[in-house]
């Protein structure tokens, strides 16, 4: 008997007793769900459809994947995932000692976390673990590193375009 042709009960399909058959499927039939367990069912089908969409899969990118791509002068750029709308994107930036990043301007929120070392951002200083937000429409006060760091960013994907110039001179006059 080949087996490819075996069902759960291990009968070949062929020989499978139709009255059996007949049992089961009135088992099987549609049954009413409470509205919560529809809306609960309904929104987990929803859930996994977006998923596929989006490509469903979940992303690793360990510590020696990816590229560091230079982002400016001491300062490198590791992309970890782009929307792709271009809405935004998920980013490590590596700050050598002395780095620097000028005022720029935020089209929507950015979020960032330090992973390693400090920066300062304006006057304030931000360690290891420190969240920062900087809100969409504000001008991004500079961001230094003595020390260098390395920090995670969630935000749009950062171009000179959004570089603002009265900031930075202000910034470099000081």
């Amino acid at each position: 008997m080949n087996n490819d042709n075996k069902n759960l009960t291990g009968m070949d399909d062929e020989t499978f007793p139709p009255s059996v058959a007949g049992y089961m499927a009135e088992a099987v039939r549609a049954a009413p769900l409470d509205p919560m367990a529809e809306r609960f069912m309904k929104s987990r089908l929803m859930t996994r459809v977006r998923d596929f969409e989006r490509g469903g899969v979940t992303n690793t990118v360990r510590p020696d994947q990816g590229e560091w791509e230079k982002f400016s002068p001491r300062i490198k750029m590791k992309v970890l995932r782009r929307e792709a709308d271009g809405s935004s994107m998920s980013y490590l930036l590596r700050l050598e000692p002395g780095a620097f990043l000028v005022p720029h301007k935020h089209a929507i929120d950015e979020e960032c976390v330090v992973l390693e070392g400090e920066v300062t951002i304006g006057s304030e200083l931000v360690g290891p673990g420190s969240y920062h937000l900087a809100p969409r429409g504000m001008v991004h006060q500079p961001i230094r590193s003595e020390h260098g760091a390395i920090l995670f960013i969630r935000g749009k994907e950062p171009s000179w375009r959004d570089t603002s110039v009265k900031e930075t001179l202000r910034a470099m006059l000081r």
